[in-house]
């Protein structure tokens, strides 16, 4: 229980401190992606990473085969997440320019890697 209350909580912060770096950069270098887009792509990184961690959690606290289950579950959860928000943004705004492309893949790198760095030491300690 503490474990998820501690990523929830680092994830925030996490968040937080992207959304004011980004929105900083994107207006000092000019970027052409709106404020309000990188915000939108930031939550929704956020969202599916919450999701994600919290089905591959309850996945640890089972015996082995169920909690490979859970963990399968997860990553396919996320790569379902992903195109669904893909393909909604795609049919929102009819464009995916270049600027969201580099920037969704980054934050989807930056969030992966602190969500897979949560899993492992909640699978070492296990």
């Amino acid at each position: 229980m503490i474990e998820r209350i501690r990523f929830i909580w680092q994830l925030l912060v996490l968040a937080l401190v992207l959304a004011l770096l980004g929105t900083v950069l994107i207006s000092l270098l000019n970027v052409e992606i709106s404020p309000a887009v990188f915000l939108v792509t930031l939550g929704s990184v956020i969202t599916v990473n919450l999701v994600t961690y919290l089905v591959m959690y309850a996945g640890v606290h089972k015996n082995n085969r169920e909690g490979v289950v859970y963990m399968l579950g997860g990553i396919g959860v996320k790569f379902l997440l992903y195109l669904l928000f893909i393909l909604l943004f795609w049919i929102v705004t009819k464009n995916l320019s270049k600027p969201f492309i580099i920037t969704f893949f980054a934050l989807y790198l930056v969030f992966t890697f602190f969500t897979a760095g949560h899993l492992f030491k909640l699978l070492k300690n296990k």
